[in-house]
């Protein structure tokens, strides 16, 4: 696995394979943070009402960066179309409650296209 650098590094960027995600988040109007998440103790965090994920700057020097936009988008697909989340329906080795169905996409080799698959079939395009 490659480490990521600090995420708050200035210059840093997401890699080419995760860019895919981030304009179908965009696109579907949710926002990714690179920033503490406003809730202590945790790596990630999703807030289905303010469309927001946040990923911790330290993720980037834990090498956890890649799974833990993952797991977050996974929870933004969940949350649509109406802001609750249900699982998506992924055929994936875990059960798919909530929480261990974001867990189980942000191991898949297929985890981009699936989220944005799921986003683009969930969830509404942002107006212009």
């Amino acid at each position: 696995m490659v480490l990521l650098p600090l995420l708050a590094t200035a210059g840093w960027a997401w890699p080419a394979d995760l860019q895919p995600l981030l304009a179908a988040l965009r696109r579907h109007r949710f926002s990714v943070q690179l920033a503490p998440p406003p809730r202590r103790g945790v790596y990630g965090m999703f807030d289905a009402a303010r469309r927001t994920l946040w990923v911790a700057p330290i993720t980037g020097e834990l090498g956890i960066a890649r799974q833990t936009l993952l797991h977050e988008a996974a929870h933004a697909a969940q949350s649509c179309p109406d802001g609750v989340l249900r699982p998506v329906g992924w055929r994936l080795p875990l059960n798919p409650l909530i929480e261990r169905e974001a867990f189980a996409v942000q191991g898949q080799a297929k985890a981009v296209a699936l989220i944005v698959r799921a986003l683009d079939q969930r969830c509404r395009p942002a107006s212009r």
